[in-house]
């Protein structure tokens, strides 16, 4: 990345729901910037740590709690700071919950994984747009035993995804979903061919082994059409 001056700006979420903007001029390069690297977010513990971090214009934010809870709200209401000043309070999370996932809401659907395996595609319009440091709506159904905790979440784009941080352009392909199971097996799921859910549905399980195995990994994986004839598409089972 060569520009530094123009008004590009990121948000950064963290672990215990905080959450902050920041100008790209503020990682502007300095005298030691081969030795020292810059600092972007104030963490407020040891146990905290950064979730998402994007480049954003007036773009909603949908943020994912551990627990099952979904917030939406425009970024506007998070003000920009200095590159070594703290958030302010995103989501108000209960004291055994915390941020999962934070991430730009600007397509129809969003998925969500269980650590248990299941999977899901909601509407974005299940989740409308209030205001900042509310607790959310519910995205999961709280069960007795074993209850589901959201291991994974975000967009799911109609013609493919950003390829990093400094790029706003598209690219023409799916999203494909990479699942690790703790006994090693490897599962893949196509999120844009999932069947929208209800909200606060528990999702399909992906297999009939994955609920006792669980999840290990899971991240995405960008597919190109000339390469889709090499990976085996997969639907959810119930």
């Amino acid at each position: 990345m060569d520009q530094f001056d123009d008004a590009t700006t990121y948000f950064a979420a963290t672990r215990l729901g905080q959450i902050k903007r920041v100008e790209r001029k503020e990682f502007s390069p300095w005298r030691t910037y081969r030795s020292k690297s810059v600092k972007y977010a104030k963490l407020k513990d040891d146990s905290d740590q950064i979730v998402a971090v994007a480049p954003i214009k007036l773009d909603d934010v949908l943020l994912i709690s551990k627990n099952g809870y979904a917030l939406r709200f425009n970024i506007e209401e998070v003000p920009v700071v200095g590159a070594k000043a703290a958030g302010v309070k995103a989501m108000n999370l209960k004291a055994d919950d915390e941020l999962q996932a934070a991430f730009i809401c600007n397509t129809s659907s969003f998925y969500l994984l269980t650590q248990r395996g299941s999977l899901k595609r909601v509407s974005t319009e299940e989740i409308p747009a209030t205001s900042r440091a509310k607790r959310g709506l519910q995205v999961l159904r709280e069960l007795k035993s074993k209850p589901h905790r959201v291991f994974l979440a975000g967009a799911v784009s109609e013609q493919g995804f950003i390829g990093d941080l400094f790029s706003t352009e598209v690219e023409d392909g799916e999203q494909t979903l990479v699942i690790q199971s703790n006994n090693g097996t490897i599962y893949e799921a196509i999120l844009q061919d999932l069947n929208l859910s209800e909200r606060t549905s528990n999702g399909s399980f992906i297999s009939d082994t994955i609920s006792d195995e669980e999840v290990f990994d899971a991240y995405l994986k960008e597919v190109f059409k000339e390469e889709k004839e090499n990976y085996k598409k997969i639907s959810p089972s119930d």
